[in-house]
């Protein structure tokens, strides 16, 4: 009898440990997708001693339990009724925080500015045929067609943008409405049919156009960024109201919560006032954390990097994290898609 390969022992062991594919990556921290490559391919020209360290890992690893499990991805549009409140940095900081968290991540960058991608995937400008704009137009599965792209950041993956998104708005006015509602349904079939990804970041510019409204009808929350002043405030009622007609397409759409974004802490009434005018046009949806004013968020993207890895101690990384925490609590107490 020939003896066991190492794909064999380590399939012996997931099942003795009754844990899947998600629950092996999440227990010993390695990719997911590098994991299901392992078992998938002949290992026998690997290294021995890696192939043991796994294996041996993987036999001490513990399972954290406060990682919540999802029936389907749970798809999040980062959207306000304005420009500049930090739309596309939550985005980006909020997906590399989870997905430091053990989470894996999918952001999707519709933004013509491409902010989310210029940080988390910098060479998106070296491959301007594998967009999110590319996958749109042509109704391409994001998985089966190649647009998702993996970055240096474990558990996080990104369809890159360009600049060219602005031209969907137009391309999308001339497509009947029927047809125009199955764009994401296609784009995202294999992701949902797969699974893999826990969370899905979607960085939207201002507007409410076609674009953004198809967006939202795929999405299950709305994370809204603010900034705490009396104009960024009026972007409130807005947002209500296209969350409350998109609602008619998608029941399940909630908001998740209005963001206060670029709190400069020097104007120390304009942060209690905000709070006491979204609290009367929005009772209970803002969130407890925020995100003061600081110059690392800026040096980050000027160097290409996430919040948390460029200074993950500075003041606003410990904010975004009490923010994630925030996040999390508020989805499990949510949605449906928990698995218990």
């Amino acid at each position: 009898m020939s003896e066991k390969t190492w794909n064999d022992k380590m399939e012996a062991l997931l099942k003795q440990k009754k844990w899947d594919t998600k629950d092996w990556h999440r227990a010993v921290g390695l990719n997911q997708w590098q994991l299901e490559y392992l078992l998938s391919t002949d290992t026998t020209q690997f290294e021995p001693e890696n192939l043991q360290k796994i294996y041996d890992d993987t036999k001490a690893a513990k399972l954290d339990k406060k990682l919540m499990r999802f029936q389907s991805p749970v798809i999040i549009v980062v959207w306000t009724h304005k420009g500049g409140t930090g739309k596309s940095t939550t985005a980006m900081n909020m997906s590399y925080e989870l997905s430091r968290r053990g989470y894996n991540v999918l952001g999707i960058d519709i933004d013509s500015q491409s902010d989310m991608s210029s940080v988390l995937y910098p060479e998106y400008l070296e491959e301007p045929d594998v967009s999110f704009y590319e996958a749109f137009s042509l109704h391409d599965d994001f998985v089966e067609h190649g647009y998702i792209r993996h970055t240096q950041y474990a558990n996080l993956d990104i369809v890159p943008g360009s600049a060219k998104c602005e031209g969907l708005e137009g391309q999308l006015s001339v497509i009947d409405q029927g047809i125009r509602g199955r764009i994401w349904e296609r784009c995202l079939k294999s992701i949902r049919q797969e699974n893999y990804y826990d969370f899905i970041f979607i960085d939207m510019d201002k507007t409410a156009g076609l674009v953004n409204v198809a967006a939202l009808a795929e999405a299950d929350y709305v994370l809204a960024p603010l900034e705490p002043t009396i104009f960024a405030v009026k972007a409130v009622p807005p947002v209500i109201a296209q969350v409350e007609e998109v609602r008619k397409m998608n029941p399940r759409l909630e908001i998740l919560g209005f963001l206060y974004n670029k709190v400069d802490m020097r104007k120390k009434k304009a942060l209690p006032e905000a709070i006491e005018l979204v609290n009367q046009i929005a009772p209970g949806m803002a969130f407890e954390s925020f995100i003061k004013n600081d110059a690392n968020i800026d040096n980050s993207q000027r160097e290409h990097f996430p919040l948390g890895v460029y200074n993950r101690s500075c003041a606003a990384n410990k904010q975004m994290i009490e923010v994630a925490d925030e996040l999390l609590k508020k989805i499990k107490e949510k949605s449906d898609k928990v698995v218990k």
